[in-house]
């Protein structure tokens, strides 16, 4: 059975040392917890990956491969 693809929205929560958190929203902007039904809950990105670039918002797809 093929798998829907999903679509997960993310604002940036804090720095850490080496990486951005972000933590899960619905299309409000308001925060998900796995207790409400998120499908990631938190997303941590390196630092050293965005180059400098640091996004207040990102959207993830997720499609079967």
């Amino acid at each position: 059975m093929a798998m829907e693809k999903m679509t997960v929205r993310f604002t940036m929560e804090r720095e850490t040392k080496g990486a951005i958190r972000y933590q899960e929203v619905d299309k409000k902007g308001n925060k998900k917890a796995i207790a409400d039904g998120a499908t990631i809950g938190t997303l941590y990105l390196r630092k050293d990956s965005l180059n400098g670039n640091v996004p207040n918002n990102l959207v993830v797809s997720i499609n079967e491969s």
